[in-house]
């Protein structure tokens, strides 16, 4: 029965150009044809694992500590790398999206085209290549996760990670063990998507009316900027805009009206007498000064030229 053992390089300590002709010859099948900068322009010493079966590779690879920058070229199809970095930080650049991962964060690269990966503190870098051919028919499960910074803190990711680092370990398996570790490495894959997606459907509420406050904080000087607006720059329509702040208990109009309130406030102690009320009043949105007087009296139990007087 054909065994499959993982392959442990650099116990030989390698020097700087065999280091690198093993670096790029596993990343090649990992993440496509790769160039490897090192500061001080020294690989060796490189040390680490790689394990390959028909449709997954697994690689540990540990860099010297100094800042490494991998240059992918990628493999032209629709294979996904998974990639972490423990002894420090990871920086990926893929196509137009740059994102920076703490150590032990991972993330799921396309390699439909070339990447910069960047280990400022150098160290252990590791990455999992699933082919094309493994994740046909999981595209609506990998792509909640592509090019996403994912913690090892959610339990079906840390199983993920304990998988790829058993097969890496056992001096050898089988075929049969192999093919039956694979699948349930897959198999998670739907879990985890699940799990992603559940804490994304919590996040939501909170993070999109965070964005909706931003975009009316930006505008309060606007008189003219209304519900519509907002629903527009979010892409959803302005009843929805209402059910946000129905979960809080108030309405657009009764948040949009305080926030104002308060910024003419804030402007008062800070501005002292260098402005008129008229003209504090429509830097602040309202095109109306009697009605700004008006709520502002009720809001703060004074005038707004009474509140300067006070504080002047």
């Amino acid at each position: 029965m054909e065994t499959i053992r993982p392959l442990k390089f650099g116990t030989l300590s390698l020097p700087d150009r065999e280091s690198r002709i093993v670096c790029r010859t596993i990343l090649l099948d990992m993440l496509g044809e790769a160039t490897i900068n090192v500061t001080g322009g020294d690989l060796s010493g490189v040390t680490g694992l790689f394990w390959k079966y028909v449709s997954l590779s697994l690689a540990t690879i540990y860099f010297p500590r100094v800042s490494i920058n991998l240059m992918a070229r990628g493999v032209n199809g629709s294979d996904v790398v998974i990639m972490r970095a423990i002894d420090g930080p990871l920086v990926i650049q893929h196509r137009n999206k740059r994102i920076e991962l703490a150590p032990h964060d991972i993330i799921f690269v396309p390699a439909d085209a070339s990447s910069n990966i960047e280990l400022p503190e150098g160290g252990r870098f590791d990455c999992a290549h699933m082919p094309a051919y493994a994740i046909a028919g999981m595209s609506d499960h990998l792509k909640p996760l592509i090019m996403k910074k994912l913690s090892t803190d959610c339990l079906p990711l840390g199983l993920l990670t304990n998988y790829a680092g058993y097969l890496l370990r056992q001096e050898y398996q089988s075929e049969q063990d192999a093919a039956m570790m694979v699948a349930h490495f897959y198999d998670l894959l739907p879990v985890l998507t699940q799990h992603v997606n559940s804490i994304a459907a919590q996040e939501a509420p909170q993070t999109r009316m965070a964005s909706i406050k931003a975009v009316i904080e930006n505008n309060l000087a606007n008189g003219n900027f209304s519900i519509a607006d907002v629903a527009e720059l979010q892409g959803v329509t302005p009843r929805a805009i209402q059910k946000f702040f129905s979960r809080e208990g108030t309405t657009f109009s009764k948040y949009v009206l305080e926030r104002r309130l308060a910024l003419a406030k804030d402007k008062i102690l800070k501005d002292g007498s260098t402005l008129s009320i008229s003209q504090m009043a429509y830097d602040c949105g309202f095109n109306d000064l009697s009605y700004f007087n008006r709520t502002f009296r009720a809001r703060y139990d004074a005038r707004p030229s009474d509140l300067r007087r006070m504080y002047a």
